[in-house]
């Protein structure tokens, strides 16, 4: 067993520690005691034996705690499992130096057992002929919250009253039936439900996830409810019940946040003539007299414009993100010179990162073949990975944009800054809508849209897009694109181009079940 052999090894090594400890304290202490009783070799042997006996003694109390701690804790939670209706506290396993793994996988094997003898105590109507008619255990039909119990297939084997009436179903009509066909959920996240189980079945012994802001669809796909979904997974539960979980209904909090970005996205609408007034007379200001301003007012007039420039990308993305809200962004992918692309893209770009002391460094690879994409929303997913890459690229004054054709034949596209990184706990929640670092928001502003609207923009054009990043050193946020000649037969015949819809949901059944 691999933890067995981790126990053994770091075990092992403790006891080295130990006895080279005892050993070189040993010495240390004839080495002093030859120096006091230099001239009494009688009392320096008997001082030396009682003192290396003391420290041996020392040694062999060291060695015996550290092997005998981990099976202590183990029969605490033996003891603990038995009686936990007694009150208590559960012995805590995380806090183990030496076979914390072990002792955790074999912990939760206990409990498993102690809850396996406690339900078999509470559910009723259970016949060998048909096993997947069992009654709902009386003990969840007391919890509150819709909860759901699954098996390694993904079948209902539990559910409680509060699940039932949630999703409008009877118990009998969706036990030992799949869970995906009897609650169709939506995520923001990549990591589905499903893909975080499979994960998990094929690496872990357990492991508990949360989601926010996840929807129940009906069968149209429209959203129903909205809750926090936990998972909590115990792999080869004796029980048959491999995962639970627990529903948080969220509906009414999260319908007003979307109502809120309609109301948001009304307002900003409103901004957008005014918006495009004064760019243009920035733009007749700096044509007209920009060449005779002094440096400081020149400068003052680039700050102007890349100011309208921002609150321009910030009016867009509000309006973008309340149509993919509303399945209402529709994009047009026609056949395009993705070199063009970058290019005017980094000419727009350049005034503002120029006005925050960075400069852009654009390398294309030769022989790009052309893409299938929508010019304006491609766009701005540029403009948003760029602003990102101002905004946290710390001192660092360079940004790089490379753009080549990966091993997959697909078009690859990366901005990389030197700048602050990001934290690895917060790398899988970083395109979800409105989720931004706890430690850079306070320094740093934004709205936690831009990257959910690459996300939905990307993924409609085909493509991919992650990111890689380690703090302190920078980050590289890169996304893929279709050749054109891969998607040129979704085109019909007399149109100009392929129309794709943006969406920011993941539907958690993505993957074909046989």
């Amino acid at each position: 067993m691999q933890y067995g052999k981790k126990y053994t090894q770091k075990l092992s090594l403790a006891v080295a520690i130990h006895l080279v400890t005892s050993v070189l304290a040993t010495l240390g202490l004839w080495l002093g005691l030859s120096t006091l009783f230099a001239n009494d070799t009688v009392l320096l042997v008997a001082s030396w034996a009682i003192s290396s006996g003391a420290v041996i003694s020392l040694c062999t109390y060291l060695i015996v705690k550290t092997s005998y701690k981990p099976l202590h804790t183990l029969a605490d939670t033996i003891i603990y499992a038995g009686h936990s209706s007694r009150g208590g506290v559960a012995p805590e396993t995380e806090k183990l130096k030496i076979g914390k793994e072990m002792i955790t996988a074999l912990a939760m094997q206990v409990y498993d057992l102690a809850s396996m003898s406690t339900q078999s105590q509470t559910i009723t109507g259970t016949s060998a002929a048909s096993p997947m008619q069992a009654v709902t255990p009386n003990v969840l039909d007391r919890v509150g919250l819709p909860i759901f119990g699954i098996d390694p297939d993904q079948n209902l084997t539990a559910i409680n009253r509060a699940a039932c009436e949630y999703i409008c179903v009877k118990s009998e009509d969706v036990l030992g039936k799949p869970f995906y066909d009897a609650v169709k959920l939506s995520f923001q996240s990549e990591e589905t439900f499903e893909i975080w189980l499979k994960d998990r079945q094929a690496n872990a012994l357990n492991g508990v996830r949360l989601w926010e802001r996840v929807r129940t669809t009906d069968a149209e796909g429209n959203a129903i409810k909205q809750f926090d979904l936990v998972a909590s997974f115990s792999k080869e539960n004796q029980s048959g019940t491999e995962t639970m979980l627990a529903i948080y209904d969220r509906t009414e909090q999260y319908k007003r946040d979307d109502q809120e970005i309609s109301f948001v996205a009304l307002a900003v609408h409103e901004l957008r003539t005014p918006l495009t007034i004064m760019k243009g007379y920035i733009e007749v200001f700096e044509d007209e007299v920009g060449p005779s301003l002094n440096p400081e007012l020149t400068g003052f007039m680039h700050k102007m414009q890349a100011s309208a420039q921002q609150l321009t990308a910030f009016v867009g993305n509000i309006l973008n993100v309340a149509r993919v809200e509303e399945n209402q962004l529709v994009l047009k992918l026609q056949e395009n010179n993705w070199s063009d692309i970058l290019k005017t893209a980094v000419d727009d770009l350049a005034l503002r990162a120029g006005v925050h002391g960075k400069q852009i460094e654009l390398s294309i690879a030769d022989n790009l073949p052309s893409v299938a994409a929508d010019r304006i929303s491609i766009h701005e997913v540029i403009n948003n990975l760029v602003d990102n890459a101002i905004k946290y690229s710390g001192d660092s004054d360079k940004i790089i944009i490379s753009t080549t054709l990966n091993s997959d034949g697909m078009v690859e596209t990366g901005v990389r800054d030197f700048g602050i990184g990001i934290p690895s706990a917060v790398m899988p929640d970083l395109f979800q809508k409105f989720y931004r670092s706890h430690k850079s928001r306070v320094q740093v502003g934004g709205t936690g849209l831009g990257l959910y609207l690459c996300k939905a923009v990307v993924g409609a054009h085909g493509g991919n897009i992650w990111v890689r990043s380690k703090e302190g050193e920078g980050s590289i946020f890169s996304f893929t694109l279709q050749p054109f000649d891969k998607v040129a037969h979704e085109q019909a015949a007399g149109e100009d181009g392929i129309m794709r819809g943006a969406h920011g949901w993941i539907k958690n059944h993505s993957l074909n079940r046989q």
